[in-house]
C-alpha cells in the first residue's frame, strides 16, 4: 500500500519571525524529499499580532497570517497539498498548541481566542471540530497542560536547536491515551525532513488531516 508523508509542524519566513525560509523554497525543499504535504502552522499569538505583525483591523492581522499559508498553498498541486494549521500560545504562559481541522473563516470570526486560555479554547475547538495538540510539552520553558484541557501532545519534535525531551513525551503520552503528532518544526534549512505524519490516503485539506488524525491508524516517523 502507497503511504504518505506529511510534515505536521512547519513554518514560513513570511509571518513567523524566527523562520528563516521562505514558504516558496520550503514548499519545494519537501517536495524533493518526497512529502505529500505540509501543514502550515506559523505562530499565533497576542505578542505576534501587538509587537511582530502588521495591521491594525483584526481582518488585517489575519490577512498577514495567512501570507505564509497562502504563498505556500500557490505551489500546491495534485501530488502535494499545503494544510492550514497554527501553533498558538495563550496569554497566560509561555506553552504552544498546534491546532489541526482549522479553516480562514474560523480566523476571521474569533477574534476572541487571542486573549483565551487552553482551558477556553479546548471548549471553542471541541465546538468547532478541531484537534487541540500541545507541542513540545517537555521543553524547559513549557507547563504541562492538563489533559482535560487539550486533545494530544506532540511525542516528538525535531528541532536541533532545543532539548525537547521527547522520550518523556512519549511515556506522558501513554500515560492518558493522548492523540499523539510528530514534527520536524522547521524554521532552518537544518529542520528540514526530520519526521512525519504516515498516512494511508492522500489528503488535500485541514479537515482531511484532522479526520485522518483521529482515525489514529497512521505511522510516526522519526530519526533512528
Amino acid at each position: 500500500m502507497m503511504k504518505y508523508v506529511y510534515e505536521a509542524h512547519f513554518h514560513t519566513a513570511e509571518v513567523s519571525t524566527c523562520a528563516r525560509v521562505s514558504a516558496e523554497e520550503a514548499v519545494e525543499l519537501y517536495k524533493n524529499a518526497g512529502y505529500s504535504g505540509v501543514v502550515v502552522t506559523d505562530h499565533f499569538s497576542l505578542d505576534c499580532f501587538e509587537n511582530k505583525y502588521p495591521g491594525e483591523t483584526w481582518k488585517e492581522k489575519i490577512d498577514y497570517f495567512l501570507k505564509g499559508y497562502r504563498n505556500a498553498k500557490k505551489h500546491a498541486n495534485k501530488d502535494f497539498a499545503v494544510i492550514l494549521g497554527m501553533e498558538i500560545r495563550f496569554p497566560e504562559n509561555d506553552n504552544d498548541y498546534l491546532v489541526y481541522g482549522l479553516d480562514e473563516q474560523f480566523l476571521y470570526e474569533h477574534e476572541e481566542i487571542i486573549t483565551m486560555t487552553a482551558k477556553q479554547f479546548k471548549k471553542l475547538a471541541e465546538k468547532n471540530q478541531l484537534t487541540f495538540i500541545q507541542a513540545h510539552p517537555f521543553r524547559i520553558d513549557s507547563n504541562i497542560t492538563n489533559p482535560r484541557y487539550i486533545d494530544g501532545i506532540e511525542v516528538y519534535n525535531g528541532n536541533r536547536r532545543h532539548d525537547s525531551s521527547n522520550n518523556i513525551a512519549e511515556l506522558w503520552a501513554k500515560k492518558h491515551g493522548f492523540v499523539t503528532t510528530v514534527g520536524s518544526d522547521f524554521h532552518e534549512y537544518e529542520d528540514l525532513a526530520r519526521c512525519g505524519m504516515v498516512y494511508d490516503c492522500f489528503v488535500r485539506d485541514s479537515k482531511e488531516f484532522r479526520r485522518e488524525l483521529l482515525k489514529g491508524t497512521f505511522d510516526l516517523r522519526k530519526p533512528d
